[in-house]
């Protein structure tokens, strides 16, 4: 197991809540060890970033590079997935998780989405040659989120 300093940033999830336990402390850890670097891969992945992409490589190193991206959505989705098993509390009386897991895995996966969501849209607009602004304007904007009380979709 690693040092509490590691989990200073998991402090959130516990608050007004039991704390996590030794087991969920690590299965995050394991989901941790799982994801190393992953999330940072998509930290400057846009639509720009593709078009620097081939100027600078091609575009079948693109299209592998896209791939390779694929990829590691694929590893954090198979993190996530065994996380939702290595988290859960199972007692006599249920299965179910904490209160401190559950808003670890809720956030966790939301960042997953909106990540893997920014990432087909930007792979749409590539592979569709909706490369100008007048273009992409016919193709539905990044949305990720219903605001209510706005009446909007929002990036």
């Amino acid at each position: 197991m690693t040092s509490p300093e590691t989990y200073d940033d998991l402090l959130h999830h516990e608050f007004e809540t039991a704390p996590f336990t030794a087991a969920e402390l690590n299965a995050i850890m394991r989901y941790r060890e799982a994801t190393a670097g992953v999330p940072d891969c998509f930290d400057c992945f846009d639509l720009e970033h593709v078009h620097w992409h081939v100027s600078e490589f091609g575009r079948p190193q693109t299209a592998a590079m896209l791939r390779s991206q694929a990829e590691l959505l694929n590893t954090w989705y198979l993190a996530i997935d065994s996380a939702l098993g290595g988290l859960l509390t199972c007692t006599a009386e249920a299965s179910r998780y904490s209160t401190a897991a559950a808003s670890f895995l809720r956030q966790e996966s939301d960042s997953y989405h909106r990540t893997r969501q920014n990432f087909e849209h930007t792979v749409t607009i590539w592979t569709l040659g909706l490369n100008t602004r007048a273009a992409q304007a016919t193709y539905p904007p990044p949305t990720r989120s219903l605001n209510l009380p706005m009446q909007s979709l929002e990036s």
